[in-house]
C-alpha cells in the first residue's frame, strides 16, 4: 500500500512540474475564471495567486494560471456553489482528492484514501495556522468565510467560543468561532461580513449606508459600493442631493458619507486597488490626476461624515475640510478632542493646520451614538 501511495504521490508531483499554463482566454486577453476564482482573497494575494481545476472524469490537474505566492484558488463549482482558496500547503491533498473522486470514490472513502496517506508520509501534514478562503453564491450560508486549521485547539487552549456565529454572520455581525475542537479538524470559522457578500436586502444596506447623515440628508443620498475584482462603481440607489454613501465597511470599521464632488477620486482609488495597486501607489496616481485637471481640489468647507463601530473612536463624527486653514485664520483651536469626545462632551478641532489637508474635526455628541452604541 505504501509503495502504491508513494508512486502516486511521485506522479502527482510530476503532473504539478509539468502543467501546462494557460493564463489567456479567448482572443488572447485574462482567462475570464481567474477573476471570480481569486475574489475569496484579499486584494493584496489576488494578482500572483495560482489558479486550477481538475478534469472532472481523471481527476488530472489543469493549471488555468501559474502563480508565484502562497495560494492557489478553483473556480466556482456550480454543484456546490463555492469558490475556494487555499495555502498550497492543501494542494497535494486536494490532487490526490480529485483523482479518487474521479474514479468514483465517496466523500467517506476519499477522506480514508487521504488520512492513510498523510499516516503513511506520502502527503504532508499543512501546518497549523493553514487558511482557506470560501466564497458561497447562495443566501442559506455564510457568503464570505475565511477558516483556519487548529489541529488539536481547544476552547481553552486558544481562547475562542465555541458558539455558532452562523446566524449573526449572514445579518452581517458575525465573530469567529472554533468548530469540531480538541480533535485532529479543529478549525477557527471567520466570517467576512462583508456588506458586498452579505445576506442583507438592498434597503437594509441603503439604510446602514445613510445613518451618518443628518435626517434632512439621508432620504435623498446616494448609495453605492464597488465590486472588488474590477473595482467598478455599483449604485443601490441614485440619490439626487450633494451626498454619497457606502456601506458599513468591516475592514475599516466606519461608515462613511462624502460630498458628490470627491466621486471622480474615490472611483479611481477604487479601480487601483482592484489592480493591486499599493496605498503609496494609489496616492500618487491621485496627486497625478488632481495635476493634470482630472481631479477636482476639495472645497473650503467640503464635508464628510463617519459613524465608526470600534469603541475606541468617536462614534458619530463630521469632518470639514478646510485646505491651508490655520488657528489664527479661522479661530479654531488644535488641542485634541478626542477623549472628551468619547465622554460625549467632545468640541471640534483642527488637524493639520496650514497643510492642504487641514480639517476641522467634529464630534457629534449623540447619547445613542456614544462610546458603546452598536447599530442594528
Amino acid at each position: 500500500m505504501r509503495s502504491l501511495v508513494t508512486l502516486f504521490a511521485v506522479v502527482l508531483v510530476s503532473a504539478l512540474l509539468a502543467a501546462p499554463v494557460a493564463a489567456q482566454g479567448p482572443g488572447g486577453g485574462p482567462d475570464p475564471r481567474i477573476a471570480p476564482a481569486v475574489r475569496p482573497l484579499p486584494i493584496n494575494l489576488r494578482a500572483d495567486a495560482t489558479v486550477v481545476t481538475y478534469d472532472e472524469n481523471t481527476g488530472e490537474r489543469i493549471v488555468i494560471r501559474e502563480g508565484s505566492n502562497i495560494v492557489e484558488c478553483q473556480p466556482e463549482d456550480e454543484a456546490s456553489g463555492f469558490t475556494r482558496c487555499y495555502n498550497k500547503a492543501l494542494a497535494p491533498r486536494n490532487d490526490m482528492a480529485a483523482k479518487l473522486r474521479a474514479e468514483g470514490k465517496s466523500g467517506e472513502e476519499v477522506q480514508a484514501a487521504i488520512a492513510a496517506a498523510v499516516a503513511a508520509g506520502d502527503i504532508p501534514e499543512p501546518p497549523s495556522g493553514t487558511m482557506t478562503y470560501r466564497l458561497y453564491n447562495r443566501d442559506d450560508r455564510i457568503r464570505y468565510l475565511w477558516v483556519m486549521r487548529v489541529p488539536g485547539a481547544t476552547s481553552e487552549s486558544i481562547g475562542i467560543s465555541t458558539e455558532s456565529q452562523r446566524d449573526n454572520a449572514l445579518a452581517g455581525r458575525g465573530f469567529p468561532w472554533l468548530m469540531a475542537e480538541g480533535t485532529p479538524a479543529a478549525h477557527v470559522m471567520m466570517p467576512i461580513n462583508n456588506t458586498l457578500y452579505s445576506n442583507k436586502t438592498t434597503e437594509q444596506k441603503i439604510a446602514e449606508a445613510v445613518a451618518p447623515l443628518p435626517a434632512d440628508l439621508q432620504a435623498d443620498a446616494t448609495v453605492y459600493t464597488y465590486d472588488p475584482d474590477t473595482g467598478d462603481r455599483i449604485t443601490l440607489r441614485q440619490g439626487s442631493n450633494q451626498v454619497e454613501c457606502q456601506p458599513p465597511n468591516p475592514a475599516s470599521e466606519n461608515t462613511i458619507c462624502q460630498n458628490v464632488l470627491g466621486a471622480t477620486q474615490r472611483d479611481l482609488s477604487a479601480k487601483l486597488r482592484a489592480e493591486g495597486k499599493s496605498g503609496q501607489e494609489i496616492q500618487a496616481a491621485i496627486a497625478a490626476a488632481r495635476e493634470a485637471g482630472d481631479i477636482p481640489e476639495r472645497a473650503f468647507g467640503q464635508m464628510s461624515y463617519f459613524l465608526r463601530h470600534n469603541d475606541q473612536q468617536i462614534k458619530l463624527l463630521w469632518v470639514m475640510s478646510v485646505p491651508g486653514a490655520t488657528p489664527e485664520s479661522i479661530g479654531v483651536s488644535t488641542q485634541s478632542q478626542r477623549n472628551n469626545a468619547l465622554a460625549g462632551q467632545g468640541r471640534p478641532w483642527l488637524m493639520r493646520p496650514g497643510t492642504p489637508g487641514a480639517h476641522i474635526m467634529i464630534p457629534i455628541n449623540n447619547t445613542p451614538l456614544s462610546s458603546g452604541y452598536t447599530p442594528e
